[in-house]
C-alpha cells in the first residue's frame, strides 16, 4: 500500500526550511543594496556606496547560493516524494480510473491534507493522503495537483502507445463545489502536444 515516510519528510522539509530563510536573506540584502545605493547617490555617500558594493551584493550572492543548494538538497526530494506518492496511489488505483472508456474527465479536489480523483460520474474517489507533511501551503498544494495533472498525462500517453483508442480524455479542478475551466489530456484522439512532449522527456 502507498504510504509516505514521516520521519523523513519532516527531515527534509526543514532543510527546505533553511532554504525559505536563505531565499529571504538574500531578498533583505537586495532591498538594502537599493535602498543604501540610492542613498549615495543622492547624498553623495560614498561610505554608503561601499557598503551597497562591497556588503549587500556578496551577501545576496551568499544567500542566494544558500537558497539553491537548500532547494536541491532538500526540496528536489520532497517533489520526488510527492511524484512517486502519486503515481503509486493511481496504479494502486487503476481500475478507478476506467481506461477502459474512451472518453474521461477527471474531477480534482482538495480537502485539507487530502486530495482527491472522481473519474466521471463514479462515486468512487482515488484518495491521496499528505497528511505526512502536515499542513500543506499553497506551492505545496500546486505541487500536488501538478503531479497528478502529470501522471493522469504520462498514463494515457503511455495507453495510447500502447493500442488504447482515446476520444477525450480531460481533467478539470472542483473548489468549493465549483468546476474550473476543462483541460484535455486527449482531444480527437489525439494528445495535447505539451503533454506528450513531457511525456517523452521522461522516457
Amino acid at each position: 500500500m502507498a504510504n509516505l515516510n514521516t520521519e523523513e519528510i519532516k527531515r527534509l522539509k526543514k532543510g527546505e526550511f533553511c532554504g525559505l530563510l536563505a531565499t529571504v536573506g538574500s531578498g533583505i540584502a537586495c532591498i538594502e543594496l537599493i535602498v543604501f545605493l540610492s542613498v549615495a547617490i543622492a547624498l553623495s555617500r560614498i561610505d554608503f556606496r561601499i557598503y551597497a558594493l562591497g556588503v549587500c551584493i556578496p551577501l545576496m550572492g551568499v544567500f542566494a547560493l544558500l537558497a539553491a543548494i537548500f532547494n536541491y538538497k532538500y526540496g528536489k526530494p520532497l517533489d520526488r516524494i510527492i511524484k512517486n506518492y502519486v503515481q503509486e496511489v493511481f496504479i494502486e488505483n487503476a481500475a478507478l480510473m476506467h481506461p477502459e472508456r474512451d472518453n474521461v474527465t477527471y474531477y480534482i479536489s482538495n480537502d485539507g491534507n487530502s486530495f482527491f480523483v472522481k473519474t466521471n460520474n463514479f462515486k468512487e474517489l482515488i484518495a491521496f493522503d499528505f497528511s505526512a507533511f502536515g499542513k500543506l501551503s499553497l506551492s505545496r498544494k500546486a505541487t500536488i495537483t501538478t503531479a497528478i495533472i502529470d501522471r493522469l498525462g504520462a498514463t494515457f500517453c503511455r495507453l495510447m502507445e500502447r493500442g488504447g483508442k482515446y476520444k477525450t480524455v480531460s481533467y478539470c479542478a472542483v473548489k468549493d463545489g465549483k468546476q474550473s475551466k476543462t483541460i484535455n489530456i486527449i482531444e480527437n484522439g489525439t494528445p495535447d502536444k505539451k503533454i506528450y512532449k513531457n511525456y517523452l522527456k521522461r522516457q
